[in-house]
């Protein structure tokens, strides 16, 4: 297991000062957002070369259902470079969250479909013209499931799971605590059934600050992840309370104690 933590979590001007910042704090990885994706791909492949800190994923644009064929067209076509960079960067991939909001933002065109089907079939169209590019990558696609006050088209583990087992093996899941702990009824069963889909996972504990400051008990999800072969990043994505590098380094002893319990 290693630990990572979103980017936009990570003091520093520069990326080279996050990456520093980093190693200081005793984390193996960074999860790629807005501020790295500024950078020349080549410099920060360079960059990342330089540090013992890796990239563990890198965010996609969450525009893959937007109304605009002109705003999904240029939605694909960055995150197929961006499935290229997580390749160049030895990232597990890239992470999509279908859409935000709880109800569709394309019409209801009823009774030929509703406007949930129609954003169901156009997601899985979408996901079909990427897995291509994540297939010649060597990396995966994955969808971040949310919480029902967040989003409504992929809420829990089996929903994204549905969608890679109609797309293709390219297409995975992750398991993120915080929203797990609102919309699964058994952490521990969803992520056994929805077995090597599981390619990323997000922790925050159930009042979405840092691990071990809440009352979500991580045991049981760690040790179904344990049970199918996971041992990759689990990134802190979360609010922080207390002194921020400390608190830092206190979730991720928590963290790394709870999974050898498991």
């Amino acid at each position: 297991m290693k630990l990572s933590i979103r980017e936009d979590m990570v003091p520093g001007e520069t990326v080279p000062e996050e990456l520093a910042w980093l190693e200081r704090v005793g984390l193996d990885g960074m999860e790629l957002h807005t501020a790295s994706m500024q950078i020349p791909r080549d410099e920060l492949v360079s960059i990342f070369a330089g540090s013992s800190v890796n990239a563990s994923a890198i965010e996609g644009i969450p525009k893959l259902l937007d109304p605009d064929p002109a705003v999904r067209a240029a939605a694909k076509e960055e995150i197929r470079a961006r499935l290229d960079l997580a390749a160049r960067l030895g990232a597990v991939g890239v992470l999509v969250v279908p859409q935000f909001g709880r109800r569709p933002a394309l019409p209801d065109l009823t009774p030929y479909r509703t406007a949930a089907e129609l954003e169901t079939e156009l997601f899985v169209a979408q996901l079909t013209e990427l897995a291509p590019a994540a297939r010649a990558a060597g990396v995966s696609l994955f969808q971040e499931p949310l919480n029902r006050y967040e989003a409504y088209l992929v809420n829990r583990l089996e929903q994204g799971a549905a969608f890679g087992e109609r797309v293709g093996p390219e297409i995975g899941v992750m398991a993120d605590f915080f929203h797990m702990n609102i919309e699964e009824a058994d952490i521990a069963a969803s992520i056994r059934a929805a077995g090597d889909r599981v390619v990323y996972v997000h922790a925050a504990d159930s009042n979405r600050i840092q691990p071990g400051k809440g009352h979500l008990d991580f045991r049981p999800g760690f040790a179904a992840l344990k049970a199918i072969g996971y041992d990759g990043w689990i990134a802190i994505e979360c609010r922080i309370t207390g002194p921020y590098d400390e608190s830092i380094r206190d979730a991720a002893a928590y963290l790394r104690e709870e999974w050898a319990a498991a």
